[in-house]
């Protein structure tokens, strides 16, 4: 039976109800905050890693001692395609939009221009997601997997401040020592990345068992102390925070955002945390991590020619035939780069099973 609608019969529309989860970019935004763009397919970047040299003593009458120069590293990435794009066809405006008024008078032309800003719309949330998943793995795991059609590589950036812990050391257990865990960690950031980490993001499990340990629920109630304050309130961007710890000095933070895994095993794509739950990420809230750009290009229909754009998103629409089709692409090529190795730590602080 057809979808009709009586005319003379009087209708109020309250609303159109798009379900579609909204876009989060807690680790996008908050960590690479330094955006380029390189009029290059490839981004080279100089890693230097000081150290804690002093000035020597001399005398006088020898002269003075050569400070031999920091040593650094010259990595070259090629930041990845995301190239998502969609498929419209003509009768798809020839019928009234949802939310559009029966007798609005609306053109197939003006229908066609305000789909055409949703499509572009869908399109450019789809890359802000896979950015954000970038930006994640980059901390988390030290690199990107990237895996699609015709490509299979991974982008190492060579984190070395990688804990797991194990037996009964781990988080819950009769062994377990999370402030002492905390504390040392941010030493080791310290001594081996020369960065003071002023935050913890954790994995649900991993808060779980911080906020139940009796060690850290014995110094919240001396109050004799200011050992810190657990006052969990949601924040935007999909993030919570749960308190803050004086010794070590963190401010503890979850983030429930999600992602669509559907590479592992294609025939059955799974709903992954982006943060695990058994993760630990300490880190400076002044990163200020490079998110980089690559050139997009393409060929221009009209002249034939290939056509560069140094841009983080290129967008276009061109025309095929038989059938009759109109393409609406996006074109992007990022690379979140944690240019400041061993400036984080990531610890493994239980199995994932809890």
């Amino acid at each position: 039976m057809a979808n009709e609608i009586d005319i003379y019969q009087p209708r109020y529309l309250a609303e159109v109800v798009r379900q579609a989860p909204p876009v989060h970019t807690f680790f996008r935004d908050t960590f690479f905050t330094n955006v380029q763009t390189f009029s290059t397919e490839r981004v080279d970047i100089e890693l230097v890693k000081g150290d804690r040299r002093m000035a020597a003593f001399v005398h006088p009458l020898v002269g003075g001692e050569i400070l031999k120069a920091e040593g650094y590293e010259t990595k070259s990435f090629a930041p990845p395609l995301i190239n998502p794009y969609d498929v419209s066809t003509a009768d798809r405006y020839l019928e009234r939009l949802p939310g559009e008024d029966i007798y609005s008078g609306m053109k197939p032309a003006q229908r066609a221009a305000k789909q055409l800003v949703e499509d572009y719309m869908r399109l450019n949330d789809a890359a802000t997601r896979r950015e954000e998943w970038m930006a994640a793995q980059a901390i988390i795991t030290g690199g990107i997997k990237v895996k699609g059609k015709g490509v299979s590589k991974i982008i190492d950036f060579g984190l070395t401040n990688k804990i797991s812990l194990s037996g009964n050391a781990q988080w819950g257990k009769s062994g377990a020592k999370v402030l002492n865990n905390l504390e040392g960690w941010t030493d080791i950031v310290l001594h081996n990345g020369f960065s003071n980490v002023d935050m913890a993001i954790l994995g649900k499990h991993a808060i779980r068992l911080l906020i139940g340990d009796e060690q850290v629920q014995k110094v919240m109630d001396n109050r004799r102390y200011n050992f810190g304050e657990l006052s969990p309130r949601d924040l935007p961007n999909g993030v919570k925070y749960y308190g803050h710890l004086t010794n070590p000095n963190l401010d503890l933070y979850g983030y429930g955002e999600q992602y669509l895994d559907d590479w592992t095993d294609p025939e059955k794509p799974v709903t992954k945390p982006l943060v695990p739950e058994n993760k630990v990420i300490l880190i400076s809230s002044h990163a200020n991590y490079m998110l980089g750009y690559g050139l997009c290009t393409y060929i221009d229909d009209k002249t034939q020619r290939w056509v560069t754009a140094e841009t983080s998103r290129l967008l276009r629409s061109y025309v095929k035939h038989s059938p009759d089709r109109r393409i609406l692409e996006l074109q992007a090529r990022p690379l979140p780069i944690p240019d400041r190795v061993d400036s984080w730590l990531v610890a493994d602080v239980c199995d994932l099973a809890g």
